[in-house]
């Protein structure tokens, strides 16, 4: 069903789970939701495990195969809320097709990747098509979808300044280079040359197997403040398969007014400009001598710092990009 383009705030049903708790991006998108005017009533998967069906497989949000919803737990939250439109927000979440025909009669129903292509093969390619639109991270994924009979739309990624913004800075995660990642492929070299050379603070998973001093995890207002307090922060773009993405920490960084040094991606050059709003690097060497140089000049560091989070608060925002996802249900 074609969303309504007047009268009342919209209605809109959000289903999700928060796995990284206050820093998670369907969080942050929920609560985004909220700042479009919108009337938002949040279901988080995480409390309501009744309403998930696997089929057997152990829960993991997705990864290894669709999780569906079940109509007999969420029928009635649904039905007594009315709502315009109903978000199925990542973690493979989706109806049944025959729920979700269902549902489209009488609302609009979208359905969000935020794991592309990660998921696509075990996951999202067995659901994407019972959805009036389905939104993926990775728009080279969007014609595939579309091949499957699905109407699909590459997702703008944004953040939520209202959680990311600057804070004052932290004697105890004062630093020089600020990496906070988990261990993937790709990133061990780049790290050990930091960790080296740099005061680095390392946060994230993995590195103590490769013997490599990590921090642990920083969530919440102390992830905010780490951000603020670091001269400079590297953020790698690779996903776990390898494939690089343009990931929501970019943003999230940039609206902290936190100086980000990441990897050059043709796809993040249609979001933020390198060496104006961020900082690129294609290889080991050249994120050395970027970070030195910019350690040793605060003041372009800091030129780059203010372009990069008055982009993000122009057009990067969630209060920003839901509106143009809701054009496109109009337009359908």
């Amino acid at each position: 069903m074609r969303l309504r383009a007047s009268g009342p705030p919209l209605r809109i049903f959000h289903i999700g789970g928060y796995w990284r708790g206050p820093n998670d991006m369907v969080m942050q998108m929920m609560r985004g939701l909220h700042d479009t005017g919108a009337v938002v009533q949040e279901y988080n998967t995480d409390d309501h495990p009744e309403a998930l069906d696997t089929e057997g497989r152990i829960y993991d949000r997705g990864v290894a195969g669709p999780v569906w919803l079940r109509w007999d737990a969420l029928g009635g939250p649904i039905t007594a809320f009315d709502p315009d439109l109903v978000i199925c927000n990542a973690g493979g979440l989706s109806f049944r097709p025959p729920v979700a025909a269902q549902i489209r009669r009488s609302r609009s129903l979208l359905g969000v990747a935020l794991s592309d292509p990660d998921v696509f093969e075990p996951a999202t390619r067995h659901f994407a098509a019972n959805f009036d639109l389905f939104v993926t991270n990775s728009p080279d994924y969007v014609p595939r979808y579309e091949a499957l009979g699905a109407r699909s739309a590459p997702l703008h990624i944004a953040t939520y300044d209202g959680f990311y913004r600057p804070v004052p800075p932290r004697p105890e995660y004062e630093c020089e280079v600020l990496v906070m990642q988990q261990l993937r492929p790709g990133r061990l070299e780049a790290v050990r040359e930091l960790m080296k050379h740099f005061d680095t603070h390392l946060y994230g998973e993995g590195w103590e197997d490769q013997g490599l001093q990590s921090r642990g995890i920083l969530l919440g207002e102390d992830s905010v403040a780490a951000r603020c307090s670091a001269k400079a922060s590297v953020l790698f773009l690779p996903t776990i398969s390898g494939q690089p993405v343009v990931k929501v920490g970019l943003f999230d960084f940039a609206a902290t007014g936190a100086l980000v040094v990441t990897n050059w991606l043709v796809e993040v050059e249609s979001y933020l400009s390198y060496e104006k709003e961020i900082v690129g690097f294609r290889d080991t060497g050249e994120l050395m001598e970027k970070v030195r140089y910019f350690i040793d000049h605060p003041a372009p560091a800091d030129a780059i710092r203010r372009a990069g989070r008055e982009r993000v608060l122009r057009d990067h925002t969630w209060r920003v990009v839901w509106p143009r996802v809701f054009e496109q249900l109009r337009a359908l």
